[in-house]
């Protein structure tokens, strides 16, 4: 019979030590499977979870008030005069639509139509708006533009003579710009133009110049309107906006420019000094109540006038026609009579004559130098006030 345990060598009894150790090993290579299997698979959101080395946020958090921008910080490049007076006087310019009545032949009716676009400056919170007279001349109504919104505004009040008005809309709590000295502006200094020029698609326009000259006088139509120039671009829809100096303050309200072939740069604003002085009278009583004197002119004298007429000036307003029951009769000033000088104030041309008249109040005896006859004759005017269709 075969032994089939022949030839094998029986294997020897382990010792207990070694046995001991084997449990132990054992024990803790179990342990490390066990302890990855539950990191891995039961516990999975803890698997990667690393020290949190990055930096936290620099934003508020949602539910803080965000800080606007123009509070904070700007960089150095833009933190510029010209850009903080832009961002204070941008948000109190708006669009002023001029809407007039057509008859539509073709559906026999009258309709709105657009008949012009110019600008405005908001003057208080509560709605006060300037702008150019000629912007809203003959409108059937007025409209307000303020960013998205179109808002129908009423005319206050308008002035021909300084082609100034105010407009009246619903609404509160609005930007308003802050006014500046026109008589402190310096000839050279820094001027921003800011309007809505071609129309409303352009809206807050921002252009940079210079004043050119403190005092222009220029004759639109049958008026003479005493100008600040500049060469900070003024276009077609520019009326009624802002001339601003580096203050962030409004210096003067932009009217015209001058358009000729060969001619650039030389645009024109209404001094702010005369947009607060008429603006509060148009608010307080709807229109301006000036002093008249009562006169047509027929010219002014020049040194070629006097040559030709062999006066002993060669300056001074032509007396062409004087208006019955006016101060002008009342106090003696004849056709033909040269006006030199009115209230102690020399009147070379009839803007100066306008301007002397000005200065003075309703009731306010003048004295009033002309030459008659080729000599000088003294006269007391008491001025009076204007018929409303004169002013």
């Amino acid at each position: 019979m075969m032994d089939f345990f022949h030839d094998f060598q029986p294997p020897k009894r382990s010792s207990k030590v070694g046995m001991l150790l084997s449990a132990l090993f054992g024990a803790v290579i179990g342990g490390l499977v066990v302890a990855y299997i539950a990191m891995r698979f039961l516990v999975p959101e803890q698997a990667n979870v690393l020290p949190d080395s990055t930096p936290k946020t620099i934003f508020p958090p949602s539910n803080e008030e965000e800080i606007p921008f123009t509070e904070r910080d700007l960089p150095e490049y833009q933190d510029t005069a010209i850009v903080r007076a832009a961002q204070k006087v941008v948000p109190t310019v708006v669009g002023i639509t001029n809407k007039a009545k057509v008859y539509d032949i073709f559906h026999g009716r009258t309709i709105l139509r657009d008949r012009a676009t110019g600008s405005g400056v908001i003057i208080s919170e509560d709605g006060y708006i300037v702008t150019n007279n000629h912007v809203i001349d003959g409108a059937s109504e007025i409209w307000v533009t303020l960013g998205e919104e179109e808002i129908q505004a009423e005319l206050v009040g308008g002035d021909l003579a300084t082609d100034l008005a105010v407009l009246k809309i619903d609404k509160t709590g609005l930007p308003a710009a802050q006014f500046g000295d026109s008589d402190k502006i310096v000839v050279g200094e820094t001027a921003i133009a800011i309007g809505n020029p071609l129309g409303l698609e352009f809206s807050q326009t921002v252009t940079v110049g210079h004043i050119s000259a403190k005092k222009r006088t220029i004759n639109i139509g049958e008026q003479a309107f005493n100008f600040i120039q500049t060469d900070a671009a003024i276009n077609d829809g520019n009326s009624g906006g802002a001339l601003v100096n580096l203050n962030g303050e409004v210096i003067g309200i932009n009217t015209a420019k001058i358009k000729v072939t060969g001619v650039e740069g030389m645009g024109f604003a209404i001094p702010s000094n005369l947009v607060k002085s008429i603006t509060s009278q148009l608010i307080e009583k709807g229109r301006i109540i000036r002093p008249w004197l009562g006169i047509y002119s027929g010219g002014d004298v020049d040194e070629a006038l006097a040559r030709q007429l062999r006066l002993p000036v060669d300056y001074g307003v032509i007396v062409q026609q004087v208006v019955p029951d006016s101060p002008a009769k009342r106090g003696g000033i004849k056709a033909g009579d040269i006006i030199i000088a009115l209230g102690g104030k020399q009147t070379k041309v009839f803007a100066d004559l306008r301007e002397a008249i000005n200065q003075h109040q309703i009731g306010e005896e003048v004295e009033v130098v002309v030459i008659r006859e080729n000599q000088e004759v003294k006269l007391k005017v008491v001025l009076e006030e204007a018929p409303e269709e004169l002013q």
